[in-house]
């Protein structure tokens, strides 16, 4: 049995700071890698506990959040820069699990908060609903009829996640205090939460339904810079919304997502 593990870094245990843990060439980057890789390997074995075959790993986080050397055995992952989503590629997959997610930008508590750039963006709509790379990521995968089981990170995201499944297995690895700061668990103790959600997770395959929105979609992106707006609306599939935000419009999630990027 195929899975898809969508893979970040800002939702691990102990991970709190985006210049020194996340962004590349910070001073713990190359730690926070490596605990995001022990939690996803608990997550390979907790699932093939559960019944997975084929576990496929992508890296999401922009820079690279995984330690390839570290990696569960039995991973096969897709990594690197340019690529296409994981839809695109010709696998199909039983379920997906979102792991080391954060919650949208501009979330009370959220730890490492923010929608696909934490330097540039401000805000996300997905048809005049704010959305983040948790509910897009959800929404994408129901357009395929792929549902998404798990999801791991801090108490904000899993709650982001169940606005969209609310039977979705969610793992609590940390309690945001702020943007960049966190009462943390350890991180054995999250590894072996995290197997054990993934376990249970693999028997909610077949209960959990995809989620979708319906189409037609139009997403729109506010920046934080004016330049940023503009130098975006430059492409001829985007339209200027006002002086910080543009839009893009589509028929499918997946036709969006070719679009922003």
């Amino acid at each position: 049995m195929r899975i898809l593990i969508l893979c970040d870094l800002e939702g691990t245990a102990g991970v709190v700071d985006f210049k020194t843990q996340t962004y590349d060439g910070g001073r713990d980057n190359e730690q926070a890698k490596y605990l995001a890789t022990l939690e996803i390997n608990a997550l390979i074995d907790g699932a093939m506990e559960g019944g997975a075959t084929d576990p496929i790993v992508l890296d999401g986080h922009g820079s690279g959040g995984i330690n390839i050397e570290h990696i569960h055995r039995e991973a096969r992952v897709i990594f690197g820069r340019p690529r296409g989503s994981a839809w695109e590629m010709g696998l199909t997959f039983e379920a997906q699990f979102l792991y080391g997610h954060h919650a949208m930008e501009n979330t009370p508590d959220g730890v490492l908060c923010h929608s696909w750039s934490s330097r540039s963006i401000a805000n996300c709509w997905l048809n005049d609903e704010l959305i983040g790379e948790i509910g897009f990521n959800i929404a994408h995968a129901g357009e395929v009829g792929v549902p998404t089981v798990f999801v791991s990170g801090d108490r904000a995201a899993v709650d982001e996640a169940r606005r969209y499944v609310p039977d979705i297995e969610g793992v609590v690895v940390k309690e945001g205090l702020s943007r960049t700061a966190a009462l943390s668990l350890s991180p054995t103790k999250a590894r072996d939460l995290i197997q054990e959600g993934a376990r249970k997770a693999m028997g909610r395959i077949g209960e959990i339904a995809p989620y979708t929105i319906p189409s037609p979609y139009i997403f729109a992106t506010e920046y934080q810079s004016a330049d940023s707006a503009e130098a975006r609306a430059a492409r001829e599939d985007v339209e200027r919304v006002d002086t910080h935000t543009v839009k893009i419009t589509g028929d499918t999630i997946a036709e969006i997502s070719k679009k922003r990027r």
